[in-house]
């Protein structure tokens, strides 16, 4: 079990004491920072941007607008606190496929006086009443439609929604850490969804995709804004939501609780419009399926927080502190770090086919472990420290060849584990698609720093939209438990219970935890540890700048399919269109199982602190941007 602080009992006092839990400022317009207070990244000759060089704060987030919202709230004197409110607000309204007031979010802290890192988990969670998996219908569903299982679409359904915690956790986040009053930092996010907001690309092609067999604008909570017909609305269009304006002004002058009140506008609404049916048959062509969500207002009301010890460890001569379970991003960027320092991934060339085999080899690794050992540490016990130790990380690379791929079906048994027969679960049945989830970097001018990763879970989650909100579908990361042996159920779902994430926002350090480096995260589904240990060993071991480290060509292993001769793998994948997707003929030559070329659209962000400046950027896979002054 991690230690917590209590730092969740500072709003609940003031709340006991008559006062209140939000920062309210004087009823008088906020300044605004000055349009040049922003200054983003130049073009390269090549189109692409580099980095962002500045000396005093930025901010990295996947879209341009919410990286100049936050950007303007540290210009004004705001903390990186105050800029991560300001940034989500915005990507709720201009990001909605990937992040939203309606889904999780990890929040990495460091405060530079104190020389501290804190962590703070706001992922969602399952609802007190949940049935054995998110495809087992109740009883009366059972009778209904005369199965005893759910088609394997319900990830696109009220039932895969989980008890969404981003605000709970930016406010307590901004109650600690704050330096502008809660309602000042939200008035961007609230007039680009009145007046509106244009349809950038990245948004565009997630309507392009298909999920479970049919057009994102068939899906009807998102046929309205977002479409013409039958097809997305081009790239530029003007798009409004007065729904979430609205939303957003609730929160904005009642502070989180008015999301989170049971019987407030918000909690409530969504409740009864994610509990909606009738079922429709898989097959019916009138819709897709429809399976009613079990979650209460009381659930939300319920929904508190929990402050997580982040978990460090010191490869290539850092310090490179990350995510704990429940998220296993963490974890598996950590051992992947491990593996490669024992490889000696310094002495090979980046997009070398000996460092793709190498970061391949540890990636494939690392995902066995984490599938087989991580879930909610509220509800197991998840060994960490033993898929870390320096004797473990020994015994995995021993089955490293530097001429052929290993193919380990399971994983090894970590000190401090029983040397039971452990099972890997399989993937969840989300399809993995385009580049879920959002990551923002942000320094401010005192030089503390967040690395925040928020999610809806898959591309528009689940589908469903309440009140201009999109709605997350968390509890489709649930392993189902016919996929786990009896005594090992890490991630089944059960009440109250925080399902694993590949999150993995991270802050490094110097040697000595006493002067920040770099802070980085990603997007991109079960690939992002992949991502992130990837631009780490960029910028600390190869010296790139971030945008450097964020251009390279990406491969992963971070995957599990039955697609490789009908047997269960991991299989080795380079990012297509890209000059590392030469190196195909090395792993072919390297025996990797199921190697095959597809798009690994990461959704990085960093910031390298650098002597006196700051160095930044964003995903160019992306729509995202870095900006400071």
């Amino acid at each position: 079990m991690f230690a917590r602080r209590a730092h969740h009992l500072i709003p609940a006092l003031a709340m006991a004491l008559g006062m209140s839990a939000v920062a309210v400022a004087p009823a008088s317009t906020p300044v605004a920072a000055p349009a040049e207070a922003c200054t983003k990244n130049p073009r390269s000759k090549s189109g692409r941007e580099d980095d962002a060089v500045v000396e005093k704060f930025m901010v990295a987030a996947a879209h341009p607008l919410a990286a100049e919202a936050g950007c303007k709230i540290i210009a004004r004197g705001g903390s990186a606190a105050d800029a991560a409110v300001s940034v989500q607000a915005v990507l709720a309204v201009v990001e909605p496929h990937a992040s939203g007031l309606a889904g999780g979010t990890l929040i990495n802290h460091w405060d530079k006086d104190k020389r501290d890192i804190r962590f703070f988990d706001g992922m969602s969670r399952a609802p007190r009443n949940v049935t054995e998996n998110v495809r087992t219908p109740t009883a009366q569903e059972a009778e209904d439609l005369g199965t005893d299982r759910f088609p394997n679409d319900a990830s696109a359904t009220g039932r895969a929604f989980g008890v969404p915690g981003t605000l709970r956790v930016l406010a307590d986040v901004h109650e600690l850490y704050g330096e502008l009053p809660w309602n000042q930092l939200f008035d961007d996010a609230i007039r680009l969804a009145k007046d509106g907001f244009p349809m950038s690309p990245n948004l565009h092609d997630g309507f392009e995709e298909r999920f479970n067999g049919r057009k994102r604008c068939n899906y009807p909570d998102l046929r309205p804004r977002y479409c013409n017909g039958d097809e997305p609305k081009p790239v530029g269009s003007t798009l409004y939501n007065p729904e979430i304006a609205e939303v957003l002004r609730l929160v904005r002058d009642g502070g989180a609780e008015a999301f989170y009140d049971p019987d407030g506008e918000i909690a409530p609404t969504i409740a009864k419009h994610a509990a909606k049916g009738p079922i429709k048959l898989k097959g019916n062509t009138a819709g897709p399926v429809v399976i009613p969500s079990l979650i209460t207002p009381q659930d939300f009301a319920d929904y508190t927080p929990v402050e997580r010890t982040e978990i460090c460890r010191k490869p290539f001569g850092v310090s490179v502190c990350t995510s704990p379970p429940p998220a296993f991003g963490g974890v598996a960027v950590l051992e992947e770090l491990g593996l490669l320092e024992r490889g000696d991934v310094k002495k090979t060339d980046p997009g070398s086919a000996a460092r793709i085999h190498l970061s391949l080899e540890a990636s494939r690794l690392a995902n066995l472990d984490r599938r087989a050992y991580i879930g909610d540490p509220d509800y197991h016990g998840v060994p960490v420290d033993g898929l870390l130790d320096d004797r473990y990380l020994d015994n995995r690379f021993s089955l490293f060849s530097r001429d052929r791929a290993v193919r380990p079906v399971e994983p090894g048994d970590p000190p401090g584990v029983r040397p039971e027969p452990p099972v890997v679960g399989d993937e969840p049945a989300t399809v993995d698609v385009g580049d879920p989830t959002s990551n923002v970097s942000i320094v401010d001018a005192e030089g503390n720093a967040v690395s925040m990763t928020t999610t809806n879970n898959s591309h528009f989650g689940s589908h469903l939209e309440v009140q201009g909100m999109i709605l997350n579908n968390a509890l489709n990361n649930f392993t189902d438990t016919a996929s786990v042996s009896p005594g090992k159920p890490v991630n089944v779902m059960q009440p109250g219970k925080r399902p694993t994430a590949s999150m993995a926002p991270t802050l490094v350090l110097d040697g000595e935890g006493k002067e920040l480096r770099l802070v980085v995260g990603a997007a991109g589904g079960s690939h992002i540890p992949d991502y992130v240990v990837q631009t780490i060993v960029g910028v600390i071991v190869d010296g790139m700048t971030p945008a450097e480290a964020i251009n390279q060509g990406h491969y992963s292993g971070q995957d599990i399919t039955r697609d490789c001769d009908g047997e269960r793998d991991a299989p080795s994948a380079i990012e297509a269109n890209r000059r590392v997707a030469l190196r195909m003929p090395n792993l072919v030559e390297r025996r990797h199982p199921c190697p095959r070329l597809i798009a690994l659209d990461s959704g990085l962000t960093a910031i390298e602190i650098r002597g006196k400046q700051l160095l930044g950027a964003a995903d160019p896979r992306r729509d995202g941007t870095a900006t400071g002054g």
